[in-house]
């Protein structure tokens, strides 16, 4: 199947490209081949080759879930280093795999963050009730999860077809996250305090059993970017990653039209770097910094703290409220990346953008106008709450497909870090909130939601001028689509 050529109006010029005569150009005619089915099957290769970093992700999850509160050590207080440790390890494995991870190849990368999943976990899981093995756990895991991301989500625009772009990027980091945060939940909601095996060491085990798997993925299914084979001038070995790309494993006509087209990406990125390349990834820098915040802010701490409080007023002792924030978020998490190919990437942030402030604005309301505390509020509240999670989790699903696709190719890793550090500092700065001493009236609760759903409904505003819609573009069309702080609407 051939990708679609843009005009010739657009700019975009056939770089010409000489084919060895020994070379087979093969053409593969399936029956059915354009249903989603078949695209899936036939794709399937470019979403395994990420599949290690999503298992590193969803370890994330785990101890992201854990910091926020999410946690059972009753017989331990948590200290603030303790929670926050994970989120500064993250912000350097980030730096690191933003502005060195080019000197690596992408399978090496996977299998050094995998090894520290293995280490980390282990040693959590061998301890119980032990704070240094415990921190030493979380600085590993911390920074093999900030080392992948970058790399992973830059390979995943390179590595998908144009039309798997956004699920491909969205599928390998939000929903694995988002996984983990549930499965967390789950546990500490429903664990026996009494057991002789806690949470934290069942995490420590997941986690190591996640980093075998993903060890074992990246020596098996890892493909190196034929983007970074043909910027060092391997046109074979560029040829021989797509053909893998596909399956059945084979040089079709759709294999030169992708050569093509990552030969007319390489062209244009050749000389845009320096400063020029950072003047021209400012406006969605800045943009999906705010973007990737409130994505951490829609998962802090102090949701978690409200979601306790409430939970605990309407249906003490339930763990069933806690389940079903973490499968609502989930849901949202998982249609949002399934839907980025169809419906596009602009429709789920903008209405998941405006139906989340709408209902922050909701749950704001049912802590003002009195300081006694009434059950029918936190019950609406509650519920309010619940279904934020869900229209959350289905708004912010496109960063991750924006974040692939927005940079030029010489500054791509580092925006890409500098906005994960964003959400990270985000996340570390409300950990670092006393709730006994800040957050003592349903007042000040309401004064956070009502900040947020401002933060969001301005997010929404700012969307709808700023944000381009990326659906079936190739990679350099989509890249152009954001060299503007306002975006054409036509």
């Amino acid at each position: 199947m051939q990708t679609e050529r843009p005009p010739p109006a657009s700019g975009f010029l056939p770089i010409p490209t000489a084919h060895s005569p020994e070379v087979k150009r093969e053409v593969i005619q399936q029956a059915g081949q354009g249903t989603c089915c078949n695209q899936d099957r036939r794709n399937q290769p470019q979403a395994n080759a990420i599949g290690a970093a999503a298992l590193i992700f969803l370890s994330g999850g785990l101890h992201i879930a854990w910091s926020i509160g999410f946690d059972s050590l009753l017989e331990l207080e948590v200290s603030s280093h303790l929670r926050i440790s994970w989120f500064i390890a993250a912000i350097v494995g980030a730096m690191v795999g933003g502005f060195f991870s080019r000197r690596f190849t992408y399978k090496q990368l996977m299998q050094t963050c995998a090894m520290l999943t293995v280490i980390g976990g282990t040693v959590m899981g061998a301890r119980r009730f032990n704070v240094r093995a415990m921190l030493v756990a979380r600085y590993l895991n911390g920074f093999g999860n900030g080392l992948a991301l970058a790399p992973t989500l830059a390979m995943a625009g390179e590595l998908s077809v144009y039309y798997k772009r956004g699920t491909t990027a969205s599928a390998g980091e939000q929903w694995p996250t988002t996984l983990g945060i549930f499965v967390q939940i789950v546990c500490s909601a429903s664990w026996d305090t009494e057991s002789e095996f806690t949470v934290e060491q069942f995490q420590g085990v997941l986690s190591a059993i996640l980093g075998v798997i993903a060890i074992c993925m990246a020596w098996l299914l890892t493909i190196e970017s034929p983007v970074d084979l043909l910027g060092r001038g391997d046109d074979q070995g560029a040829i021989d990653a797509l053909s893998r790309l596909h399956r059945p494993r084979a040089v079709t006509a759709e294999t030169y039209d992708q050569m093509d087209n990552h030969h007319t990406y390489l062209t244009h990125n050749q000389p845009m770097r320096g400063l020029r390349a950072w003047t021209e990834a400012l406006p969605a820098l800045l943009h999906l910094c705010l973007m990737r915040g409130l994505y951490a802010i829609s998962s802090s701490m102090l949701v978690a703290f409200t979601l306790s409080c409430t939970s605990t007023i309407v249906y003490p002792g339930s763990s069933g409220p806690f389940v079903l924030f973490g499968i609502l978020r989930l849901v949202g998490s998982f249609t949002s990346a399934f839907a980025l190919d169809t419906l596009g990437r602009k429709i789920p942030l903008l209405l998941g953008l405006v139906m989340a402030g709408g209902l922050a604005v909701g749950v704001a309301s049912r802590f003002v106008g009195s300081e006694l505390v009434r059950v029918k509020d936190m019950r609406m509240a509650l519920w309010l709450l619940l279904l934020y999670q869900l229209f959350a989790g289905f708004g912010f699903g496109p960063s991750s497909a924006y974040l692939s696709e927005a940079f030029p190719r010489s500054v791509k890793r580092q925006c890409i870090a500098l906005a994960y550090v964003a959400e990270m500092i985000i996340q570390l700065g409300i950990c670092r909130i006393d709730l006994s001493r800040h957050i003592d009236s349903i007042d000040n609760i309401a004064a956070f939601f009502f900040s947020l759903a401002a933060l969001l409904l301005a997010e929404f505003l700012c969307s709808i001028w700023c944000m381009p819609e990326t659906k079936l573009t190739t990679l350099l069309q989509a890249q152009i689509k954001f060299r503007n702080f306002v975006v054409s609407q036509a």
